[in-house]
Formats: structure tokens, C-alpha cells, sequence
């Protein structure tokens, strides 16, 4: 009975230390943001591939139009190490990516992984388009 209790412990063990490679989760925010198009705020928004940052979420948020009906909306929070102070998304100067410059992790306009250490997409956020009003939530 003895060897089944250390079997039993090294198996629990070996099962902590694989969880230290997990990536944490980015905690979770309400949002719920309005933003009206017409507005000179949102005017980068008119154009395909133009981007505004937003407040909310955990660190804010970003919004890219892909066409004239559907706009995308993700943390700004990086999903590498989600509590390190500097693990903050932007687009980058040539508008192509999004790159979280305290890592290096970089994420394509539809908030998909393209390299770095972070392992998983970007947190996105609901969007729904009426006339002119967008609106943004979880």
C-alpha cells in the first residue's frame, strides 16, 4: 500500500509542475462601450484597417474596422504574463500587427497569434454595428 501513496504523490507532483507552463487568464472586466461613428474620436474608424484605442476592459481597448459592416474588438491586456505591469497590446507604427513590445508577442488585425511567447489569441470582444453606433461588449 505504501508504493501506491508515494506513486500517487509523485503523480501529483509531476501534474504541479506541468500547470507552471500555463499561460494565467487575463481576469475579467464588464464591458459594455458605445461608440458613435459619426464622431471625429472615431473618424479612423471610416477607413478599412483603422483603429482607435477605447477605456475598458482590463487595459483598455482596441477597436479595428475589417469593412464597412464588421469591426473587432480585443483587450489590450497581452495574454503573456496578463499581470505584468507592461503586458499592454498596441498597434503597431506600420498598422500591419499588434505587438506587445514588453514581450514581443505579435497578433495579426483579427487578433490571432502570430509569434512570441504568448500562446493564445487575443481576448475579443463582442461588436454590433446599428446605423451609425457600434457597440462593444462581453
Amino acid at each position: 500500500m505504501l508504493p501506491a501513496a508515494v506513486l500517487a504523490l509523485g503523480f501529483l507532483a509531476g501534474c504541479g509542475s506541468s500547470k507552471s507552463n500555463v499561460e494565467p487568464a487575463i481576469p475579467t472586466a464588464v464591458v459594455n462601450d458605445l461608440i458613435n461613428l459619426s464622431t471625429q474620436e472615431a473618424a479612423a474608424l471610416r477607413f478599412d484597417n483603422g483603429f482607435i484605442y477605447r477605456p475598458g476592459g482590463v487595459r483598455g481597448i482596441i477597436v479595428v474596422r475589417q469593412n464597412a459592416q464588421q469591426y473587432l474588438a480585443f483587450e489590450r491586456n497581452c495574454p503573456f504574463q496578463p499581470y505584468d505591469a507592461c503586458a499592454k497590446v498596441s498597434v503597431d507604427a506600420s498598422r500591419f500587427f499588434l505587438v506587445d513590445t514588453c514581450c514581443s508577442s505579435r497578433f495579426d488585425l483579427t487578433g490571432q497569434l502570430t509569434s512570441g511567447p504568448a500562446r493564445r489569441p487575443l481576448r475579443q470582444y463582442s461588436t454590433s454595428l446599428n446605423g451609425n453606433l457600434l457597440y462593444v461588449t462581453n
